[in-house]
């Protein structure tokens, strides 16, 4: 009976390393196929046009290293693109970038555009707060306040959402984390 049960451990140990092996295999297949979905998915029409106006593509920033070098530094980063038109020509920077400070719901994802040193729009990629209260973060009501501002400091004076102040600060910290990432390693 003893042998039997050290048999049976001994298979099963030996299904889970091969199954382990081969989900990582596979992650680490896809893994630059995903990520490539991702960003497809996100250059909707919609989502271009509130972030960067009359851009029609992000592309990956030219210098992976200073990503790399972003990424270790900063957590929240999670990636930086250009934005061109249709002709090709840069149009200014998109910082896609994780809240600093948790909402209600947790970490809001958005993509922030820059564009002659001043914020030319947002876009709220995911988010988990309460509908009808801390999504109005996403509506452009509340994200126009930030659109033209100087992207040269944190932005500490904004009118947040009655009622809706976790979320708000969440949005905000999202966004100041795309100045300092864009003011840091972009416009130096």
């Amino acid at each position: 009976m003893k042998n039997n049960i050290l048999k049976l451990g001994g298979v099963l140990c030996l299904i889970c390393a091969i199954a382990g092996g081969v989900l990582a295999f596979v992650n680490d297949f896809t893994k630059d196929k995903i990520a490539e979905a991702e960003l497809k998915a996100s250059m909707d029409p919609t989502v271009l046009e509130a972030v960067m106006p009359g851009s029609t593509m992000f592309e990956p920033y030219e210098d992976q290293a200073v990503v790399e070098t972003i990424k270790s530094e900063n957590t929240k980063f999670e990636d930086l693109y250009v934005a061109v038109d249709d002709s090709g020509n840069q149009m200014g920077y998109v910082v896609k970038t994780l809240s600093t400070v948790a909402g209600y719901g947790g970490d809001m994802e958005l993509f922030v555009g820059f564009a002659d040193g001043k914020i030319s729009g947002m876009s709220v990629l995911a988010h988990q707060e309460t509908s009808g209260l801390g999504s109005r973060t996403a509506e452009p009501e509340f994200q126009s306040q930030f659109i033209g501002k100087d992207a040269s400091a944190e932005i500490t004076d904004y009118d947040a959402i009655t009622g809706v102040t976790k979320s708000s600060v969440s949005f905000t910290s999202a966004l100041n984390n795309a100045i300092s990432v864009y003011n840091q390693y972009v416009n130096k």
